[in-house]
């Protein structure tokens, strides 16, 4: 290319005995290419990390970064859990049940995406093909079996499951021929260059006197499927006698599909697909002759395919672009706190919120509060679940836990003086868990307002001796604050949300707090529990200067990401929507909350107390509407 492209996308095809690897520009055009052997015996991991370290390499030779690729598409042979990145079963690699899209993503953190190896080149034929600019299409591949494809309003029909759209295995007789997958008369039966080629030798048997023995040398073992056309058109009876059943029998199977899907136009793969408009024509005719309705509807055009040898990497490459764009929708958690008020459920509506409703754990995949997803075909399962089944939504991190808590806070009552550890001390006190790096803004406050934030000892024995004398008013730093304030909390910070403030936090996936007062208060006639020797621990002395804590983020342009905090733990933006405006979702996902107004994200209409999840690939999008948002994202390496 004469020109460098700025982002780019990798097509894996994935086969037993090589796997291809291909760079495409946007438009689907091949960059560069490699390939690599398979070694289909070795345990998946070693094939999976040999596809990625070949995929990264290239990119290297070639002038790119992980960070210029929008994500991966691999095609691969067998059943395939296309919305997981899961191979199912697959006989050709011999694997049951390989997580492909979360194993590969430890190679190429980008989003990741599998699909069977026939749907992708059907994909391929519609991006750039013998069906470019068809949104509907079904694609035949006559080999060894027959696999094949369908793709309607321009994305890969997979039915409601996985396994659906074998085009091979519809039945098309009944004169009871076993077909590899052990039923009898699929299509694969009639129609394969298997089948062709057993017919061809029976053929033999009968007619010592055909062509078809001096063409395969007096050896039926030597017999391929391209020797009965071969010998049909040298005017040999038996030639063209098989030849004439083949494409009957083929023409039979594309009448079925032509009548269930009425595509725009049927193309063929494969190798027999090479005898061109020697198949293509008289199949033509017996459509135009036998489709339903034919003489009034729409009967399909039949094509040869183009892609050739590309097609692999070319359709793999197009699975990035071809996903359908969801938006997931969370049902957030709320919890009841002796402290909570009642504007979550007066002001937000939220259904499982009551008289106390302290917090709203809105995107959370905690333990303690795992959010639902409420719609699509994620619907009903844990963000959790999400996070470890699909890596692909959101940039094939890796990581083990969801890196991110956002939740609304009411504030009826002080909250408890608190203090949270970083990762290394929580690491080693608290079983493994994570610290906890936080961040406020506040929605709402009954004037005047204030905060807990830092603490007035010079040291840590003067601060044992405050606490020690009951002198938490004189050890305390309270500090004026008003709604649009944005205030950052790093592990060892004493801080505490005064009564009569609402509050938005975003915070690390981590449930760990320290209480070190709490103002004499019962829970169930029992003082609440303190932990003042870790509090001591972590607290940092001397404290950190309240200006490093606090800003205004209330006055900022609108219709735009305002950065508001860029930690070693996640990232979040600010978003005032007022008319229209289109974002590109470049992060690894965004978790969006929708705290004021209301309007769309796309064709999803949102409102006050919404939080939904837009993950990695999803392109651009657009808000609509008069709005406040946060969104925040795990720490972009990039």
């Amino acid at each position: 290319m004469s020109e460098k492209c700025e982002k780019v996308i990798i097509g894996i095809d994935l086969g037993g005995t090589g796997i291809k690897i291909g760079i495409t520009d946007t438009d689907y055009e091949i960059v560069a290419q490699t390939s690599i052997p398979t070694h289909a015996e070795r345990p998946f991991t070693q094939i999976v990390a040999d596809m990625g370290h070949a995929a990264v390499r290239l990119l290297e030779e070639n002038g790119f970064m992980i960070a210029d690729c929008l994500g991966v598409g691999v095609g691969s042979p067998g059943t395939i859990d296309s919305a997981n990145g899961v191979v199912l079963y697959s006989n050709n690699i011999r694997w049951s049940n390989v997580p492909l899209a979360a194993e590969l993503g430890k190679y190429l953190p980008v989003p990741i995406y599998v699909n069977n190896d026939a749907n992708c080149a059907a994909l391929g034929e519609t991006i750039k093909g013998a069906a470019k600019g068809c949104g509907n299409a079904v694609f035949l591949t006559l080999g060894t079996g027959v696999g094949g494809g369908i793709v309607m309003n321009g994305r890969i029909f997979e039915g409601g499951h996985p396994g659906g759209v074998e085009l091979g295995h519809i039945r098309i007789a009944s004169e009871g021929r076993i077909c590899t997958c052990g039923r009898e008369d699929c299509l694969e039966a009639y129609a394969s260059a298997t089948a062709l080629i057993e017919d061809a030798k029976t053929m033999m048997q009968r007619f010592p006197k055909s062509v078809l023995w001096q063409l395969c040398e007096h050896d039926p073992e030597r017999m391929d499927a391209k020797m009965p056309f071969d010998a049909a058109q040298a005017g040999d009876t038996c030639g063209q006698a098989l030849v004439e059943r083949y494409i009957r029998y083929l023409a039979d199977g594309i009448t079925d599909l032509a009548n269930i899907f009425r595509p725009d136009i049927v193309v063929l793969g494969g190798g027999i697909s090479a005898q061109g408009t020697t198949l293509t024509e008289p199949i033509s005719r017996y459509l135009k002759q036998n489709c339903f309705g034919a003489s009034v509807a729409h009967v399909p055009e039949v094509v040869i395919a183009q892609n050739g040898n590309d097609a692999g990497i070319i359709g793999a490459a197009g699975l990035v672009g071809n996903v359908k764009k969801e938006i997931l929708f969370l049902e957030p958690v709320c919890t009841e706190n002796i402290w909570g008020g009642k504007r979550l459920k007066q002001e937000f509506h939220y259904s499982s919120a009551g008289e106390q409703t302290g917090e709203c754990w809105g995107i959370s995949a905690h333990p303690n509060g795992d959010g639902t997803v409420k719609n699509g075909r994620f619907a009903g399962m844990h963000l959790s679940e999400i996070w470890k089944n699909c890596p692909q939504l959101f940039g094939s991190d890796g990581t083990k836990e969801f890196p991110l808590l956002a939740k609304i806070i009411d504030a009826r009552e002080d909250l408890s003086i608190q203090v949270h550890p970083d990762d290394k001390y929580a690491n080693v006190h608290e079983n493994g868990a994570n610290g906890k790096t936080e961040c406020w803004y506040i929605l709402d406050c009954e004037e005047p307002a204030s905060l807990v934030i830092g603490h007035n000892a010079g040291s840590k024995e003067e601060m044992a001796q405050m606490i020690e004398e009951d002198r938490w008013g004189e050890l305390l730093r309270e500090v004026s604050v008003q709604k649009g304030d944005f205030i950052s909390i790093e592990p060892g910070t004493v801080h505490a949300i005064k009564g009569g403030c609402l509050i938005f936090e975003t915070q690390q996936n981590s449930d760990v707090t320290y209480r070190l007062y709490d103002y004499g208060r019962l829970s169930n006639g029992k003082p609440r529990e303190l932990h003042l020797e870790k509090s001591m621990d972590v607290i940092q002395v001397p404290a950190k200067a309240t200006d490093k804590c606090i800003r205004s983020a209330a006055e900022l342009p609108v219709n735009r990401m305002n950065l508001l905090l860029d930690c070693a733990y996640f990232s979040i933006y600010k978003i005032d929507v007022a008319g229209e405006v289109r974002l590109e979702q470049t992060e690894p996902f965004l978790a969006v909350s929708v705290l004021e107004g209301a309007g769309y994200v796309d064709e999803y209409p949102v409102k006050k107390g919404d939080h939904l999840i837009i993950p990695a690939g999803y392109g651009s999008f657009c808000l609509k509407g008069n709005m406040m948002l946060m969104a925040s994202t795990k720490k972009n390496e990039r």
